[in-house]
């Protein structure tokens, strides 16, 4: 049953959420603002109204970023609401009427499942949206054209062959310099050329234009054979060589769930597969190891357990971080790189929260 004292302490942690929404959405901003403030006035100034673009750049940004700067959001206005209550003795009231801390506190986690739903709605619908709107964005600041174009893309398909994309128009889906090195089905080493590639979904593949291929022998001394080659199969779209320059938050799950199946040997895809579920859990369980350092009758050591708090926030990320490097690259085991800070986190949870005064 929801009490008033529920309603009261879910007013004041809403109140903080969207106190920590707006600093933190603003410092985001304001610093890499200021700290590309030149450049930015620079390059939009030829592109049209410098502010007006420059606006519309950082708030294609905010999906990303909230989704990026969540767990300093959720945790801090968890520690403020805390706050709050103390400072006027509030939470001390609370308990003294036989209310123990963890239903106290109750309000604030349940809000906190909620508000995480919501980021991964938006990680799920805006943020790969926004990104892509962003990056077409950037692509006028820096070129002056809408025409966005990406550079030496490397990439491996399901065959084993090692595709290169230079000055790949993504506007257009078009690849002005296509090449692709393998091994055919007689083990023999094949090279494909051409121009102005454009995919073909019906035939699966790339035309190309001028393509041609040149295929090597298996008998040693023996002339390589050059033939044209209008076409070249692979599984290997226009979204993939984008793909390249995404980020993990970028990136929806359905897009990564699809890429990881597409691509089994990956082990980035297969890493984001999990990272994905654990991101919004590791969000919560941040909220979880920091509550127990503030929930005190008295409020004079609130600063101190503020400051672990906060420092424990941080070092998790950084452990996250390094941990998900490594499962990205191969060291670690994806389902293991992405679970493991989660575990351990949960574990701290626990032993909190179990020893916490009731």
């Amino acid at each position: 049953m929801i009490s008033r004292l529920d309603r009261y302490v879910a007013r004041t942690y809403v109140s903080s959420w969207l106190v920590s929404v707006v600093f933190f959405l603003g410092l985001f901003s304001v610093v890499s603002f200021f700290g590309h403030m030149d450049e930015l006035l620079k390059r939009a100034g030829p592109a049209g109204s410098a502010l007006e673009i420059v606006g519309r750049f950082y708030a294609y940004q905010a999906p990303t970023i909230m989704v990026q700067v969540a767990p300093f959001v959720m945790l801090m206005a968890a520690l403020f609401t805390v706050m709050r209550l103390q400072r006027h003795n509030e939470l001390m009231a609370m308990l003294m009427v036989g209310r123990s801390a963890r239903r106290i506190v109750a309000p604030i986690l349940l809000l906190t499942a909620v508000f995480i739903a919501g980021l991964v709605w938006v990680q799920e619908s805006l943020a790969p949206r926004f990104a892509l709107a962003a990056k077409q964005l950037d692509a006028l600041l820096s070129d002056g054209t809408e025409d966005w174009t990406l550079d030496r893309i490397t990439v491996k398909d399901a065959r084993g062959y090692l595709i290169s994309a230079r000055n790949f128009h993504v506007t257009t889906g078009t690849i002005e310099q296509f090449n692709a090195s393998g091994r055919d089905t007689l083990g023999r080493n094949v090279s494909f050329a051409g121009n102005d590639a454009t995919f073909d979904a019906g035939a699966r593949g790339w035309r190309l234009f001028g393509g041609m291929v040149e295929t090597r022998a298996l008998t040693p001394g023996a002339e390589p054979a050059t033939a044209a080659a209008p076409f070249f199969a692979t599984d290997i779209r226009p979204e993939d060589l984008l793909g390249t320059r995404l980020k993990p938050f970028d990136l929806s799950y359905a897009d990564v769930l699809e890429r990881s199946e597409r691509y089994p040997l990956s082990s980035g895809y297969r890493m984001l597969r999990h990272y994905h579920v654990t991101y919004p859990l590791s969000v919560f369980l941040l909220v979880m190891l920091g509550l127990p350092f503030v929930l005190r009758r008295q409020a004079r050591n609130n600063l101190f357990g503020v400051g672990i708090s906060i420092l424990l926030c941080m070092l998790f990320l950084i452990v996250d971080a390094m941990v998900r490097d490594l499962g990205s690259r191969g060291f670690l085991a994806p389902v293991l790189a992405a679970w493991l800070p989660v575990i351990v986190a949960g574990s701290g949870c626990v032993v909190l929260w179990d020893g916490l005064e009731t």
